[in-house]
């Protein structure tokens, strides 16, 4: 049988990376759909995991507006949480839920987001609204070098975000980035190659999207959001009754969610015909139990999944739908930030 999908229910965390959970290949109310194309990865910043070469000097950041006494505060969701350790392409995210953040206040605001590295990591900040939420996420130029140590010192209370509302409550949150986990999805060739820390270690047969249905698997870079284990996957999630030739319903191990819409990497033994040769589920990326298990072990949060191949391009959401920042390339990336660069120092 053919059954990929999302599972029911969704944590707290990972609200931080979207809002309304669809189904599996859906998210077709995703906030970034394929009407803006992905950067391809190689004009993108993501190839390769070290800190820029190049000198960088910190623009200054203006005194931010501070609003005491404020009628409304609103305080940020953050990711990842504080003493977590994550893989090289978690960036750090700021949500401030329901709330736009005025555009003349964003630098103040990016001034008292002090990130600190060692080893020193450039990066910037770059703010996005999407659905009523206003986020800002962090990432260097390219991926986290293995082993890095980040802190954020967030240092927002009362600090003026619109007209009448300010921020809640300072915070400092302390993250290690572990050994570099990057998968590569060829759908073409149907193989899921995993490279850690620059070497290859196993090249999986697998299954995703069936495109000729219109469940082809996004394309680009994603992250590993969470790591879910068994998974209660239905189709009426999206919309398409158990008893249709293509409903489901059942429990699949070793799930890891890549988009809030319901993308997964997981064991599909009830497609173990496809493996290698045809694509058949509704979006996820399906393999043995045997190797899905072997994965899952060896895989943190924030490792980077790069999907390529599709006959029929369906572009990586940039926000909202999970973590698509690396499909962005290093100067829109920067267009898109108050301050620019900061040194990590």
């Amino acid at each position: 049988m053919r059954r990929l999908s999302r599972c029911v229910g969704l944590s707290a965390a990972l609200a931080l990376a979207g809002l309304a959970v669809t189904g599996c290949g859906g998210g077709a109310e995703a906030e970034e759909k394929a009407g803006r194309k992905a950067s391809s990865p190689s004009g993108s910043s993501a190839s390769s995991a070290s800190p820029s070469a190049a000198p960088v000097t910190e623009k200054p950041a203006p005194a931010a507006k501070m609003l005491p006494g404020a009628a409304r505060t609103v305080r940020p969701e953050m990711a990842p949480a504080n003493g977590e350790k994550v893989g090289v392409g978690q960036p750090v995210a700021l949500v401030f839920k329901q709330q736009k953040v005025s555009k003349e206040l964003r630098a103040g605001i990016e001034g008292r987001l002090k990130i600190s590295t060692s080893p020193r990591v450039p990066g910037a900040w770059h703010w996005n609204e999407t659905k009523g939420d206003t986020r800002v996420h962090f990432r260097p130029e390219k991926y986290w070098p293995a082993g890095t140590k980040v802190t954020l010192d967030a240092r927002l209370a009362g600090v003026q975000l619109a007209e009448g509302t300010a921020a809640a409550g300072d915070r400092t949150v302390s993250f290690t980035v572990g050994d570099s986990m990057v998968s590569t999805v060829d759908l073409k060739a149907r193989k899921l190659t995993v490279v850690r820390n620059g070497k290859t270690l196993r090249t999986i047969p697998v299954s995703g999207g069936d495109e000729s249905k219109g469940f082809g698997t996004r394309e680009g870079i994603k992250t590993i959001l969470a790591k879910e284990g068994r998974v209660v996957m239905d189709s009426l999630s999206i919309g398409i009754p158990r008893n249709h030739p293509d409903g489901f319903f059942g429990s699949y191990d070793y799930s890891m969610r890549e988009t809030i819409s319901g993308e997964y990497v997981h064991a599909a033994p009830d497609n173990a015909e496809s493996f290698g040769k045809e694509n058949v589920s509704h979006g996820c990326i399906g393999m043995s139990t045997e190797d899905a298990k072997w994965l899952y072990g060896l895989s943190l949060k924030g490792d980077v999944v790069q999907v390529t191949g599709s006959t029929r391009p369906k572009p990586m959401d940039r926000f909202g739908n999970g973590y698509g920042d690396w499909n962005i390339s290093w100067q829109e990336w920067l267009e898109g930030s108050a301050l620019g660069v900061r040194t990590g120092a």
